[in-house]
């Protein structure tokens, strides 16, 4: 299981820490909802990649705890990563935004396609997130529009607390693959070539 927490840091100083990063003290077990106290242990790291905007690569830990109630373990993953993803939540949003904007975008083209694509297929999900929450918003058969339309929501919540806010909803997350064929958009994007 994954908990997305917020450090209130970089993946920079995120790095620099290492494990002695301020992990979060659960009361309650995320999994099961029992108490965590007694429960609730460490089960050590594991280490994954975040590449930043510059496209430096670093090595972090990612913290483990394992619930002895439930037997689940659950990894506490920074807010500015997305599962599966080896850049930054922040990386990804700013070069799908500069594509969107018609900007020159920096980067790996094949990367750019497979993030331009995640993003214009979810398109339905980022939708009914904010249906969710209360606004009242229709869809259009114009994915560009849509999808900077979207853009710019996401943008106007904020980046992380958009993600952290979304993680879960539909049973996915930002970015994530689809496991709804239903909510699946239209391949009538533009991808770079």
């Amino acid at each position: 299981m994954l908990c997305i927490y917020d450090f209130e840091i970089e993946l920079e100083e995120y790095a620099l820490k290492e494990r002695r990063n301020e992990f979060p003290v659960f009361d309650r077990c995320p999994n099961c909802n029992g108490i965590a106290q007694g429960n609730l242990h460490r089960n050590g790291y594991y280490w994954r990649y975040g590449i930043n905007e510059h496209d430096e690569a670093f090595h972090i830990p990612i913290c483990r705890l394992r619930c002895l109630a439930c037997k689940a373990n659950i990894s506490i993953l920074p807010s500015f990563l997305i599962p599966y993803y080896q850049h930054t939540l922040y990386t990804i949003v700013d070069r799908v935004r500069q594509f969107l904007e018609g900007k020159k975008v920096i980067g790996c083209r094949q990367q750019l396609a497979q993030h331009i694509k995640r993003f214009c297929e979810g398109i339905h999900w980022i939708h009914s997130f904010f249906v969710d929450i209360g606004h009242q918003i229709g869809l259009s058969n114009d994915s560009k529009k849509e999808a900077q339309k979207y853009m710019k929501m996401i943008l106007d919540i904020g980046i992380s607390p958009f993600f952290r806010r979304s993680w879960g909803h539909l049973s996915s997350y930002f970015m994530g693959k689809l496991i709804l064929p239903y909510l699946r958009y239209k391949k009538n994007y533009n991808c770079p070539t």
